[in-house]
């Protein structure tokens, strides 16, 4: 046998496995996100596997890794649902992003390449005009795409694959859960310009404190003047 082949290439057969369970978590993660799946649906194996063209497998293993992420609540005999979140939830997980992208925007400020910056600069770009010429009604999927890239740009730039992992893993929010904020939307959108542009400067001028303090207030400033929660 030889040596060189033995157990270290994965087979077709698993490479395809593989496929289709990321196919089929960045299908489903994309529908709770934009809110095409809602908070409570109850997530049927057998559907979700039609409507994706895979089978159950990777269906099963896709939820599993969606409730790792408290995306979707695994219940008995692995029957899963749309997680659900209060004013509450989203106040936890924006004070906890803001903690810690802080910190990685911290450590950014000493480590991040003019390549890096760069492409940072080309994101804010690509971003504002998407929203000029779509408004947010209609920019919000490829918004959220470029804003996802942002802030995993400076993670990146950070230098700390512990942080990186763990903010990779960090939860993400359902669109619609923003519909109980009285802010309008493109005043949000517009705010969050000029504060990516902020955080870009502070990165420029390697300030790790104005850095740090830029990316934490970002994140503070998204759970401004939200409507009252009725349960609470």
């Amino acid at each position: 046998m030889d040596s060189k082949n033995s157990g270290t290439v994965p087979s077709k057969d698993a490479s395809d496995a593989n496929g289709a369970v990321e196919i089929a978590y960045r299908h489903i993660r994309a529908a709770i996100i934009s809110g095409d799946l809602r908070s409570g649906e109850t997530l049927q194996e057998a559907k979700l596997a039609e409507r994706i063209g895979v089978s159950r497998t990777p269906i099963r293993e896709a939820l599993s890794r969606l409730g790792n992420e408290g995306l979707v609540v695994l219940e008995r005999y692995r029957r899963g649902q749309v997680a659900s979140f209060s004013m509450a939830d989203v106040a936890e997980i924006f004070r906890l992003r803001a903690k810690l992208e802080g910190h990685g925007a911290r450590r950014a400020a000493l480590r991040i390449t003019p390549a890096q910056i760069a492409h940072l600069e080309a994101i804010e770009s690509e971003m504002e005009a998407v929203f000029a010429d779509l408004g947010w009604h209609r920019h919000l999927s490829r918004f959220d795409e470029l804003n996802n890239e942002f802030h995993a740009t400076i993670a990146r730039a950070a230098d700390s694959p512990r942080l990186e992992k763990i903010l990779a893993s960090s939860l993400e929010l359902p669109a619609s859960i923003f519909n109980q904020y009285s802010e309008p939307v493109d005043e949000r959108t517009k705010r969050t310009h000029r504060q990516h542009n902020e955080i870009i400067a502070a990165l420029k001028t390697r300030n790790p404190d104005w850095a740090e303090a830029a990316m934490s207030g970002h994140l503070f400033s998204i759970l401004h003047d939200p409507k009252p929660d009725p349960e609470s």
